[in-house]
């Protein structure tokens, strides 16, 4: 399937009847003996009060929000997301899930030498995935509550500040979206212009008027820290 290469401010639609996706970061490692790039990606599950995208807010208070600080965990134990054994987490019900952190990009992916008797290629990904990226996500549309009208996906770079890192310093960068069949869909690649920034909203997945979805590149680079991104959202 040919891959549609998204600029900035385009979309992506896709069609009615995909209703799994899986979208992720791809990096290159640094150069030379230089820290490596640790980035993360966030999904956040929005609701447009009075379909006003303006006042974008957390779905129920981010029980559908992709982002380390809302896993359950003993000193976090009002999270909201489950955390399993693999380290990967997701929503309780099932409708979005993020895989394990990967702190290299493509340059330290760990290949898995046989599958696991019990891994379900629906629910883990698979196929190109794993020599590719290792920051991926998986929404299953058709699970989404209905109150959800967004999908907002942001990059942040772990200790940026303290590494002297920002995205204009990331080689080769871009977020993709593929369908159940591990087939890419969509690319967005992250350019120059975001050097001497560490947080992008890098895309969001708009819910379309007949339940389809569009996937919209954003490109909004800054320094907040991903606490004020989340709180923001929160109003």
């Amino acid at each position: 399937m040919a891959t549609f290469k998204l600029n900035k401010g385009q979309s992506f639609q896709i069609q009615k009847e995909i209703q799994l996706v899986h979208s992720g970061l791809v990096w290159d490692p640094p150069e030379g003996s230089g820290p490596a790039f640790d980035l993360d990606v966030h999904c956040f599950a929005l609701v447009h009060p009075g379909g006003d995208s303006n006042r974008a807010r957390l779905y129920n208070d981010g029980s559908h929000a992709l982002c380390y600080a809302f896993v359950r965990s003993s000193g976090n134990p009002e999270g909201s997301l489950t955390k399993n054994a693999d380290g990967s987490f997701q929503t309780d019900d099932g409708s979005m899930w993020h895989e394990r952190d990967d702190r290299t990009g493509r340059g330290g992916v760990i290949k898995r030498s046989e599958p696991d008797e019990d891994d379900d290629d629906d629910h883990h990904g698979g196929g190109h995935h794993d020599e590719g990226f290792r920051e991926e996500f998986k929404i299953v549309l058709a699970k989404l509550p209905a109150e959800v009208s967004e999908l907002a996906v942001w990059a942040t770079i772990h200790d940026a500040e303290r590494k002297k890192q920002d995205f204009g310093k990331v080689k080769n960068a871009y977020i993709e979206v593929c369908d159940a069949m591990d087939d890419e869909l969509c690319r967005y690649q992250l350019t120059a212009e975001f050097a001497g920034k560490t947080t992008i909203q890098v895309a969001s997945f708009l819910k379309q008027p007949d339940g389809s979805w569009r996937f919209h590149a954003v490109g909004a680079g800054s320094n907040a820290g991903l606490g004020d991104v989340i709180q923001a959202y929160f109003g």
